[in-house]
């Protein structure tokens, strides 16, 4: 009897343990420490093989550690696993899409219809999930029609999304006419989201992050700045406040302050990537006058992505000036 239970408690101490391992490989990974996040998550995924949840947390590790195989393989497991997770057959899907992205030209169609299967595979299962359908439509919207893309399917989809989310229905169908570059329409679109939803933070949020792409910062800051009155915590309305207020050369102090605080992490798969704050970090300290700090966070925003265009071209450029 004494046996059995001494078993038990060495058993939910285990237990235990690896929760508590999980969640640090999860603060790291939120963090950007990938590589170490990775190091922990490959020993637990040695130690407990058909752990889906493991495999899928590794995958999306090595994704942030530019590794696709790597991510594919842990992917491919995870669906394996537990076949009937969206969310790791959406996964699945970007690990797909990125390996397209570093293919030749006949690798890269085959990479892009299993992602395309992966895609509709994530929304059949989870039909429900907003996100999904906008990572479905972006695929079909971008995607040639040899691989399974087609403007009708992402509108279909931006159809499916607004019967779900009439708010999100408006960000969708931005989405189509801003491929299209049809701006006017898609800004219309964004403009009457808050005009339908003012209390939705995040409908705010959209229309800043389109409007600092047109270049037109003062009313993107006026939006990511409501957006932030709504809800505080939205990392993205941050950044795309940093990013107006870069361009019109603004609070430059507190715009250093604010980025230099979400470098620090943390940062979820919601939040923007660690390199494109860096990039940003690095644009206000040129637009401080602050030229080797500016060099040395574009170099850290390649760290994160080598293939940051946007750093790499920065980075190119004050070195020219150095």
């Amino acid at each position: 009897m004494k046996a059995a239970i001494l078993l038990s408690l060495f058993l939910a101490a285990s237990q235990l343990s690896g929760v508590q391992e999980i969640d640090a490989a999860i603060g790291l990974y939120e963090h950007g420490k990938f590589q170490r996040a990775a190091e922990i998550l490959s020993d637990l995924t040695r130690r407990d093989p058909q752990n889906a949840k493991l495999r899928c947390w590794l995958g999306k590790t090595y994704l942030k550690l530019h590794r696709p195989d790597d991510a594919i393989r842990e992917l491919e497991k995870a669906v394996e696993l537990d076949p009937k997770n969206g969310l790791d057959h959406l996964w699945l899907a970007r690990a797909y899409g990125d390996k397209a992205s570093h293919s030749s030209l006949l690798s890269a169609f085959r990479q892009a219809r299993k992602a395309r299967k992966e895609f509709e595979t994530a929304a059949q299962l989870s039909p429900d999930n907003v996100d999904i359908r906008f990572d479905l439509l972006e695929f079909y919207a971008q995607a040639p029609g040899i691989v399974g893309g087609g403007k009708d399917k992402a509108e279909a989809q931006a159809k499916e999304i607004a019967k779900l989310s009439p708010r999100h229905g408006y960000t969708a169908r931005a989405g189509i006419y801003e491929h299209d570059k049809e701006w006017n329409r898609a800004r219309n679109e964004l403009v009457q989201a808050t005009v339908k939803f003012p209390n939705d933070a995040d409908a705010y949020v959209d229309l800043a992050q389109f409007l600092w792409q047109r270049g037109d910062y003062g009313e993107a800051a006026a939006s990511a700045q409501k957006a932030l009155t709504l809800d505080g915590s939205i990392r993205a309305a941050r950044l795309y406040l940093a990013a107006a207020q870069v361009g019109l050369r603004r609070d430059l102090p507190g715009v250093l302050q604010a980025l230099q605080g979400l470098a620090g992490g943390p940062l979820t798969d919601r939040d923007p990537a660690f390199e494109e704050v860096y990039y940003w970090l690095g644009q206000a300290y040129l637009a401080a006058g602050q030229k080797t700090e500016a060099r040395e966070a574009f170099e850290r925003s390649l760290v994160f992505d080598p293939d940051y265009s946007m750093s790499r071209k920065a980075l190119a450029r004050i070195k020219a000036l150095l």
